[in-house]
């Protein structure tokens, strides 16, 4: 009983710290963001260290299923900018760490994928013209988006830039940079990516098993 007096003494203690306060609040804001999101998509599987917008809450769509790791950060963009949207598919599994950025676009990832950790999905570029600085320039608007198919794999560290199309099947390399297409069933890798392969068919004559 002693010993649960002083804890509850120290953590007082505690609260005269005004920065310490401030990220408490924060960290409450950020929980019920993530509660609420629990309740609209029920069976989804997403951690409480996921970092969120309340812009979450209409611009990011979840299929059934869907798992999104612990460290995640999902970012819908600003008024500046444009303001994104992120779909998953159902069944897809988006590990730790990741990075998945819409604002200014889309991101759009199929059923049945696999996000391997520390990947980076960003939806729209700033412009690069040479008179004004890059911070202050809108989304380039040539390249934007993202759209991955079906039972897409992305290894651990890939890297996805906006304008990229990824086909159903397609397997990523980890720590690839992906820039523009990759069609469906084909395994790419490097930086930039390249095909170094394809999904074979585990029953080549097509015929069903029984």
């Amino acid at each position: 009983m002693f010993q649960t007096l002083r804890s509850i003494c120290a953590g007082l203690r505690l609260l005269r710290h005004p920065e310490l306060v401030a990220d408490l609040g924060r960290r409450q804001s950020q929980l019920a963001i993530i509660r609420q999101l629990k309740f609209q998509s029920p069976t989804c599987r997403i951690s409480n260290e996921v970092v969120l917008t309340e812009q979450s809450l209409s611009e990011l769509r979840l299929g059934e299923a869907v798992s999104i790791g612990h460290g995640c950060v999902l970012t819908f963009g600003d008024e500046q900018n444009g303001i994104g949207k992120i779909t998953v598919g159902s069944q897809t599994w988006i590990g730790p760490y990741n990075n998945l950025r819409s604002g200014g676009g889309r991101i759009e990832i199929g059923c049945g994928c696999l996000i391997s950790q520390f990947c980076t999905l960003v939806a729209s570029h700033h412009g690069t013209d040479r008179d004004t600085p890059i911070r202050e320039q809108a989304p380039a608007i040539g390249k934007r988006d993202i759209r991955l198919g079906d039972d897409v794999w992305l290894g651990a560290g890939v890297t996805v830039t906006a304008g990229s199309r990824i086909g159903t099947g397609a397997v990523i390399g980890a720590g690839s940079v992906v820039i523009g297409e990759v069609p469906e069933y084909e395994i790419w890798a490097g930086s930039p990516a390249r095909k170094i392969g394809e999904r074979k068919s585990s029953n080549p004559s097509g015929v069903a098993g029984n």
